[in-house]
């Protein structure tokens, strides 16, 4: 039965999802891209995968391979991915929130000099995370004044603004934060379409015509998203195990369910600066830097650097407890957008924590030797 549930789920298809190009790329780049894209999926066990890829403000391919659901115990194959599945993309979700506050910002409605620490609860968390043993609570200083910004660019552990250590638990204060700015409990994030949620609806999906994406699982006029969201998997022992679905909220540090046609969509807009002003776009995508003059890995909801000449501005997701990881991957200079979003953990490289190394992606690496360092791209 385990031999019957692998053929079934790596069975080649076309999926529904490609879209044909208008942009100056090659079918033929497509196919072999694809082919060793599948096989890398393959390898690393993900059940369901899908990939876009945007080129000079256009959405060039997308496609599904594998499937979104199936049943463990017998190995059914019962839905294909497609470019217009829905999946949670876990930590992809802070490219959104650091877009949303400097927005928010802009509009007059909050300062990224305010203090986390003026947020009711803060004392309590603060002192719980500094005394565990979860490492994002090493070296934090709790009475030390911490500000959105810190949050923003990953700089709160140490001396506040100095170092960059990933953080995404303190990222999760920040829906949070925004409830006790609108004046209400701040346990109100948890409970069903909270603030942060509703501002991204109209800042950021509606104007990017995200339909297909969802600002929290409580977002209840977009339930189609809901109902046909992958479901998660781990590979162990052989098998499939299902995972337990994410929480239904929007915390800040992931809360988001989108699809790669989608994030075609949000790529799309970024390139085109129609989602904020010429500053804020600028600021958006501008690393951090410290009072010594050192050019931090973060700008706000993305990592930001060089390789092999290139600048690569990317988020990745992993949520093993709910089996899935995602790449959002920008080439600015050469108009290149690579989305991709997966049913399991397959596709976490494990980058390290205190700086950025995409390169270190078996995924990040087919795309850019393909499309920005290979053969053919010196071609075109």
């Amino acid at each position: 039965m385990k031999h019957l549930l692998l053929l079934i789920l790596f069975l080649p298809y076309v999926s529904c999802g490609q879209t044909t190009s208008k942009a100056v790329m090659k079918d033929t780049d497509f196919d072999t891209f694809s082919l060793a894209l599948d096989s890398l999926r393959k390898a690393k066990h993900i059940p369901g995968l899908a990939v876009a890829i945007v080129k000079d403000e256009q959405l060039a391919w997308s496609k599904g391979y594998g499937s979104s659901h199936f049943d463990t115990g017998d190995g059914e194959q019962f839905k294909a991915v497609t470019g217009d599945t829905p999946f949670w993309i876990a930590s992809v979700t802070k490219t959104f929130i650091g877009l949303l506050f400097l927005q928010l910002e802009e509009q007059g409605k909050i300062s990224l000099d305010e203090k986390i620490n003026d947020m009711p609860g803060w004392e309590g968390f603060c002192n719980w995370l500094s005394h565990s043993k979860i490492v994002f609570g090493k070296n934090l200083h709790c009475d030390q004044s911490i500000t959105l910004q810190n949050v923003l660019n990953h700089t709160v552990n140490g001396v506040p603004g100095q170092a960059f250590l990933y953080n995404p638990i303190m990222y999760s204060r920040l829906s949070r934060y925004l409830e006790y700015k609108a004046g209400n409990d701040i346990g109100a994030a948890e409970r069903g379409h909270n603030t942060m949620a509703q501002l991204l609806e109209t800042n950021i999906l509606g104007p990017a015509g995200m339909s297909r994406t969802m600002s929290s699982q409580w977002q209840r006029e977009k339930a189609t998203v809901f109902f046909d969201m992958a479901e998660g998997y781990k590979y162990e022992n052989g098998r499939y195990v299902r995972m337990m679905p994410p929480e239904r909220h929007l915390a800040g540090g992931a809360g988001i369910v989108s699809s790669v046609n989608d994030l075609a969509k949000y790529a799309i807009a970024l390139d085109k600066g129609t989602l904020a002003s010429e500053t804020v776009m600028k600021e958006l995508f501008t690393p951090a830097v410290a009072a010594d003059g050192k050019v931090l890995p973060y700008a706000f909801g993305w990592y930001v650097q060089e390789y092999k000449g290139e600048q690569l501005i990317w988020h990745g997701g992993w949520d093993e407890e709910a089996g899935a990881s995602a790449l959002l991957l920008r080439v600015p200079e050469r108009g290149l957008t690579l989305a991709l979003l997966a049913n399991s953990e397959g596709m976490y490289w494990g980058n390290p924590l205190d700086k950025a190394a995409v390169e270190q992606s078996p995924f990040a690496r087919l795309f850019l030797d393909h499309f920005v360092f290979g053969e053919q791209t010196a071609a075109q």
